[in-house]
């Protein structure tokens, strides 16, 4: 079965092309981030920046998996209300 959902969240529908970039302080708050991350691996030695990674990539992972969720369910909710607007019409 195709799964409309799904190709909007994988990418092959492309909703996302129309939202802009980062806002400005979205842009400040990840170049900290990603400052304060490189001054920590810095004073790292190799088995702790292999255990920083670990985690990172696990946070990633975690964070994807509850992107697509609320993705999905926001998604859903959209459709249940233009479902109910339209039965109202009648």
């Amino acid at each position: 079965m195709y799964n409309l959902i799904n190709e909007l969240y994988y990418g092959n529908i492309r909703p996302i092309e129309q939202m802009g970039g980062l806002t400005p302080e979205a842009a400040a708050i990840m170049k900290r981030v990603h400052d304060n991350e490189d001054r920590l691996e810095a004073s790292l030695n190799e088995q702790e920046k292999e255990l920083l990674h670990a985690i990172q990539n696990d946070r990633l992972d975690v964070t994807c998996i509850i992107e697509e969720k609320r993705f999905r369910e926001a998604f859903i909710l959209g459709a249940r209300l233009m479902m109910e607007i339209m039965r109202n019409e009648k």
